[in-house]
């Protein structure tokens, strides 16, 4: 049950975890890593089993609480164990799926834990598996809960002076961000922490050499490189007590980022477009709404005496869609739908220009019946009813002419790639319930319980934080574009996020269509 990191099963990732392996490697690499163990991982399957099936009649409260109230085995040895290394101690989840960064933060660690309390500190990381985010994160990954052994890594647990990440840029040189104190309300998105780059003949960072030194951050570098040297190491954490620690490694996996097309951006008519696109994103939106919004969406209406939103048969929706199509082109509705198609596929084609001159002949579309059919699509991309949409289409054509025509804010990158969207502000916890596929997700702080809505988000952006928050450690190994230190206006928009060059670009979503 208690592995040693400096034996051959700590380098095996499926007894002791990603977090664990990459550490024992680093032990082996001669790098500034804490002596420890790990908790076999197999030593979990009885309590994942009982937590999955306490899950089915209990929810995630009770499946933490049964697997709580579960002894863990072999107690005496993994106190024993635990007082080798220390009277103050951390216990950190460590499972194979954290060896990619998606999984950054979703589950629990346990600081300054006594030998006798290190055992309801692994039953505590064990139950971190069914939490509400880590299950909302687990459904969005299509995995199944308590499908997975948790291993879990202890070390002696440090006081340190100042901790925060370091990375590796394309450039070779050393990104390094940090705080005083514990590197933790940086990797949970409190914190902006500071920033230094640490390249072979220069140093910037004034607030980081306050904080840390010349030789802490050139300490920092260099064993980031020999990790990188050693190991293919990218990143890691650190934290400076008596000397420089590294308390975790690992590499990003780069994504390729969709670039932005070919258009001719000098007509701001592409505007309603972009904004009718936005509106309804994905293949549900194309084929019901996008044939007749090209001619531009009704304003909104203050008070109604329409329906709630609610879903229309299939059937229904088709034949309230038709009527809008035949009405807007004047034509029959399948000649309108034929015409449609071509316009859509024209205005994303390399040359808009003769079917932009088509848009500006239709006709506006019936108000009342425009509005009841994005009921329906409303309804249809609700939390209850939403699929995967993956990336659409006309996504980055909503990039190009939001970041053309829209107004820029200037932040601080923290994912590359570029991406579009409507908005979705998280700013209370009630507040994910707004959001829908393929929203840019803006919140005021990078916190972890936002990483479920990452599988499918086209964006992110925060008003606070720094891009070593896990949040964008997770945003990263999805190719999710982000950007941080953006407070954007109230209101619904299209946000379009830059996050190579650390811009947001935004466009309100009700405007005049003449823009």
């Amino acid at each position: 049950m208690i592995i040693d990191l400096d034996t051959e099963a700590g380098l095996d990732p499926g007894r002791v975890g990603a977090k664990a392996a990459w550490l024992a490697m680093g032990r082996r690499a001669g790098l500034p890593v804490l002596p420890g163990f790990a908790v076999d991982a197999v030593a979990s399957r009885h309590h994942m089993e009982l937590g999955t099936a306490t899950l089915a009649t209990r929810g995630s409260g009770g499946a933490r609480l049964t697997i709580g109230a579960e002894p863990v085995p072999e107690v005496d040895r993994l106190i024993e164990a635990g007082a080798k290394l220390g009277d103050s101690l951390v216990a950190r989840s460590s499972t194979s799926l954290e060896a990619s960064g998606e999984w950054s933060g979703a589950f629990s660690s346990y600081v300054d834990v006594t030998p006798d309390e290190l055992p309801k500190a692994v039953s505590g990381c064990w139950a971190s598996a069914f939490t509400v985010s880590a299950l909302e994160r687990q459904e969005a990954a299509g995995i199944e809960p308590g499908s997975f052994l948790m291993a879990v890594l202890v070390q002696r647990a440090l006081e340190p002076l100042a901790g925060g990440t370091a990375q590796i840029e394309d450039d070779g040189s050393v990104e390094v961000h940090g705080v005083k104190g514990s590197p933790a309300p940086l990797l949970q998105g409190w914190s902006n922490g500071h920033r230094a780059r640490v390249s072979a003949h220069s140093l910037e960072g004034d607030e980081m050499i306050e904080l840390i030194g010349f030789s802490a951050l050139d300490e920092i570098a260099q064993q980031l490189r020999t990790a990188s040297s050693s190991m293919a190491v990218t990143q890691c954490e650190w934290a400076l007590q008596d000397r420089i620690w590294l308390l975790q490694l690992g590499t990003r996996r780069p994504r390729p980022t969709s670039g932005l097309p070919m258009f001719d951006l000098a007509d701001p008519g592409l505007v309603p477009i972009a904004r009718a696109a936005a509106r309804a994103p994905g293949k549900v939106g194309e084929e019901l709404v996008l044939p007749w919004a090209l001619a531009g969406l009704p304003p909104p209406v203050a008070t109604t005496t329409l329906e709630p939103a609610s879903l229309l048969s299939p059937r229904a929706a088709v034949e309230l869609r038709d009527r809008l199509v035949a009405g807007v082109w004047d034509l029959p509705p399948g000649q309108a739908m034929e015409a449609a198609r071509q316009c859509m596929n024209g205005i994303i084609g390399d040359e808009p220009g003769v079917s932009l001159a088509r848009v500006h002949e239709l006709r506006a579309p019936d108000p009342e019946m425009a509005h009841r059919l994005l009921d329906h699509v409303d309804a249809s991309l609700s939390p209850g009813h939403a699929t995967r949409l993956g990336v659409g289409r006309w996504e980055p054509f909503i990039a190009a002419v939001t970041l053309a025509f829209g107004t820029h804010h200037v932040g601080t990158t923290a994912s590359p790639g570029v991406g579009a969207g409507r908005r979705a502000h998280i700013d209370e916890p009630g507040a994910i319930d707004r959001y829908k596929p393929r929203d840019i997700v803006t919140a005021p702080q990078p916190l972890p319980n936002l990483a479920p809505l990452l599988w499918d988000a086209p964006g992110l952006v925060t008003e606070t934080g720094s891009p070593a928050a896990h949040l964008f450690e997770s945003a990263r190994a999805l190719a999710i574009p982000a950007v941080c230190g953006v407070a954007l206006p109230r209101g619904e928009m299209i946000v379009a996020v830059d996050g190579t060059r650390g811009i947001v670009a935004t466009i309100p979503m009700n405007g005049d269509d003449g823009d």
